[in-house]
């Protein structure tokens, strides 16, 4: 397979119920905030991978290798990674993949994050559910920060969640509805990120501003409404309005 480059412009581990038809199947988790997954009681054997064909991203000059689910799946099993949720507190506390941490984009929660701790050279692996932007901005701050081991998962965590691979949380299955914010800006703001946020709880999402000034994101916001208001951060100028407004249009910001 031939590699492509992709353009892309509180530490906390909590317990909560094991998805995935996963319950008792692993060890312990002697240490939450280590980011390695307990090891199931039946480890698979390793598989073979060749990160010179994984695609990658280009993030704050930062080149990302993005990892396919399938690899990642097997370093999770055999705890050959640590994993960091770049999501929001609210999003990680409802589900995230069993054994990571929180550690939000784009550069966690300074010294106390998690992370402060971890050797530079373990391998890391940062997901979230959009499925690139978020994860990606932390993988560039992981690695701007001297870590030299950093992947993302290229699938995004709904992926690893649609296929009930091992998870933790309060509210395993649910599964918010997808929006989709479209918007344009002036060009000039190419290449930076705009953050789209339910204030309330504080979950967020985000997505690079391409060459022409437009954005898109798909967002998956729980307990959600069409009068829900949602702030559309844009480099310049902030927006909220309700969903209803920012949906099925082009937002002009």
């Amino acid at each position: 397979m031939q590699r492509r480059d992709i353009l892309l412009g509180i530490g906390i581990a909590i317990s909560g119920c094991l998805g995935g038809g996963e319950k008792n199947k692993y060890k312990p988790d002697l240490d939450p905030l280590d980011g390695y997954p307990p090891l199931p009681t039946q480890v698979p054997p390793r598989q073979f991978f060749d990160p010179t064909t994984f695609d990658v991203a280009k993030v704050n000059s930062q080149t990302i290798p993005l990892a396919p689910l399938k690899t990642v799946y097997n370093w999770h099993q055999r705890g050959e990674a640590r994993f960091v949720d770049s999501r929001s507190q609210t999003q990680y506390e409802r589900s995230h993949i069993l054994g990571s941490i929180l550690s939000p984009a784009p550069s966690g929660i300074g010294s106390s994050d998690p992370t402060s701790d971890w050797p530079k050279n373990d391998r890391i692996v940062t997901y979230c559910g959009c499925p690139l932007h978020l994860s990606t901005l932390r993988a560039a701050s992981l690695l701007n920060s001297g870590f030299t081991n950093v992947y993302v998962l290229q699938d995004g965590f709904w992926e690893w969640h649609d296929r009930r691979y091992p998870l933790a949380g309060n509210d395993l299955n649910l599964a918010p509805q997808i929006w989709i914010i479209h918007g344009k800006t002036d060009p000039s703001f190419s290449g930076k990120t705009v953050w789209i946020r339910e204030l309330q709880s504080g979950q967020v999402e985000a997505t690079m501003i391409q060459t022409n000034g437009e954005f898109k994101s798909d967002i998956r916001f729980s307990n959600i409404s069409l009068s829900t208001p949602i702030s559309i951060e844009a480099p310049h100028r902030t927006i909220v309005s309700p969903l209803s407004s920012l949906i099925d249009t082009t937002i002009e910001i």
